[in-house]
């Protein structure tokens, strides 16, 4: 006797070339059991009982006694019953697993990308991922172009640049990136910035001839072009960074408690604008290459710097250094652009780790997996999505 063929069998039903037998064996299955019950059916165990009944069937067959002929019939209907439910269940868990993959897909984030607005003085807004290459504005004699990779740069002509910086005359233009969002900049200067997520920088379109000041709100990475005559500030609400040439990363969102400055090379003298009112004026650090300034209300602290950690997020990464959930959670709030929810408290966890910045919000929760704590991506409406975070 030769085993069924499930996939025969099914094909043949739905082609209508059944036997009438065949045809009754598929139907009594199908009305004898309910949708529940199959569903706490696992298809392992349907296919585990189906080899027992056909084990059971070859035994009887080698004993040519009278009962074959009685016990045939009854094992090769329970055969054929198990055979379909299997069959059923196959295709039930197939398009069940389908629809989980496409409710997943459907409720899941995908990563930031370029995307910054552009304010010139005048007022005029700029949508950069919405320009191709080439020139996107002209001010003053200054030409902003956008190269093959996205990078807005500024083309300063230097007769104009001595005139305006001599007189003074300093107009200003932001850069502004949503959350979900991070850019590359030139300054007039030459200065490189990479503007993070939910971040903004605020800069003259021509730099005065004393010194180059910018203003920072989030975070960004700098490549400030050396000159001795000119030292770079960088200005936010709780401090001034001072530089003349270096490599350095800033963090100073408004939803952390502590603003970071780590040197990766050069120097840079930190002073400090706020403090407490009832606290004397922290006093100035320099840091060194490889050293990190942490500034809260009442202190400023200065470290080694984990450098892979702190420039992560510049080279396309999340790397994590026994974090908390709660920092973690906040990066992934305005990188996925989404909001951040706990169920039932804070879990208190520390997470060490990387993954790609690339990623949909799912993969960047999987990266997590290993922690005692579950997560799931929910629809809010408008168009916005929510992690929920419970334990």
């Amino acid at each position: 006797m030769e085993r069924i063929e499930a996939k025969e069998l099914l094909a043949k039903y739905e082609t209508g070339k059944c036997t009438e037998r065949e045809k009754a064996l598929l139907e009594s299955w199908h009305l004898s059991y309910a949708l529940d019950a199959v569903e706490s059916i696992r298809f392992d165990e349907q296919l585990k009982d189906l080899d027992l009944v056909w084990n059971r069937l070859q035994q009887e067959r080698a004993k040519p006694d009278t009962r074959a002929l009685t016990l045939w019939p009854k094992i090769a209907m329970a055969a054929a019953v198990i055979l379909v439910a299997g069959i059923a269940l196959f295709f039930y868990f197939q398009q069940l697993n389908l629809f989980q993959q496409n409710d997943k897909l459907a409720s899941d984030v995908p990563p930031g990308k370029n995307n910054a607005v552009l304010t010139l003085a005048n007022g005029q807004k700029i949508i950069l991922n919405e320009r191709t290459k080439g020139e996107i504005a002209k001010q003053g004699g200054i030409s902003i172009t956008k190269s093959q990779d996205g990078t807005i740069i500024y083309n300063v002509d230097q007769s104009t640049t001595a005139e305006k910086a001599k007189v003074g005359e300093l107009s200003y233009n932001t850069i502004s990136t949503p959350r979900g969002g991070k850019y590359q900049l030139n300054l007039p200067d030459g200065s490189k910035v990479w503007l993070n997520a939910a971040s903004m920088l605020k800069f003259p379109v021509v730099f005065s001839a004393k010194e180059r000041r910018v203003e920072l709100i989030g975070e960004a990475y700098f490549e400030v072009t050396k000159n001795k005559h000119q030292p770079f500030h960088v200005k936010t609400a709780q401090q001034d960074v001072e530089v003349l040439g270096t490599h350095f990363n800033v963090s100073a969102y408004s939803d952390e408690k502590e603003v970071k400055t780590t040197l990766l090379e050069g120097s840079v003298k930190i002073v400090v604008r706020s403090k407490q009112s009832k606290a004397k004026m922290l006093a100035d650090v320099v840091l060194k290459p490889g050293e990190q300034a942490t500034l809260t209300e009442s202190q400023l602290n200065v470290a080694s710097a984990d450098i892979g950690e702190v420039r992560s997020w510049k080279d396309g990464m999340f790397e994590f250094n026994n974090c908390d959930l709660t920092s973690i959670m906040r990066q992934a709030s305005r990188w996925y652009d989404v909001d951040v929810v706990y169920e039932s408290g804070i879990p208190n966890v520390k997470f060490s780790g990387e993954v790609s910045r690339s990623v949909n919000a799912s993969a960047f929760l999987d990266m997590l997996k290993y922690l005692d704590v579950k997560f799931r991506i929910e629809k809010i409406g408008n168009n916005r999505s929510r992690i929920v975070v419970s334990k």
